[in-house]
């Protein structure tokens, strides 16, 4: 895992593409699920705005992690792989780096496939959302930005096993 500025690839270094989270069917809009925390809505926007600004500086979103403390504070990691083999590596890694810094949250950054189409998600244990976005080349900047509140949780490969439904890390005990 690099813990540093996404790299400006939305394939891993071997070619291989992202892994897919499952599509999501429908979409909330602009306003987040009812039952979602101030909390955790504010982790998302900080999340987006993170990624906002990497794409401004380097003109792609990578595939990502932020893993949020209960101190409020956010650590950002570039996944990046090269086989099936190395995938494996950093989601056991995403799921010990969570357990063993007593993370709260984990939100992971990717590309899914809805059809023809490919959309931007943003996932968690217990929220989603899409992000709607238009990057012009000859400018370098971001034209448009649109978080859109996804129905229900998006499955993502790299959140698998961390947060069981009590949201605790599995294997954590403290």
């Amino acid at each position: 895992m690099n813990e540093s500025r996404p790299q400006p690839s939305l394939q891993s270094p071997g070619g291989a593409p992202a892994p897919q989270p499952a599509p999501a069917s429908s979409s909330r809009g602009a306003r987040p699920p009812a039952h979602l925390s101030d909390e955790l809505k504010d982790i998302f926007e900080k999340a987006a705005e993170r990624a906002k600004n990497d794409l401004a500086h380097t003109g792609k979103i990578r595939p990502t992690a932020f893993f949020v403390y209960t101190d409020g504070t956010m650590k950002v990691v570039s996944l990046s792989y090269k086989d099936d083999l190395h995938r494996e590596i950093l989601i056991r890694r995403i799921r010990e780096k969570a357990s063993a810094e007593n993370v709260s949250e984990v939100l992971v950054l990717t590309e899914a496939e809805q059809g023809r189409h490919t959309m931007t998600v943003l996932s968690a244990a217990t929220a989603a959302t899409r992000i709607d976005y238009t990057y012009s080349k000859e400018a370098k900047t971001v034209t448009s930005w649109k978080i859109i509140w996804l129905d229900r949780p998006v499955r993502n490969v790299f959140l698998n096993g961390i947060f069981d439904k009590d949201k605790s890390i599995k294997g954590f005990t403290g």
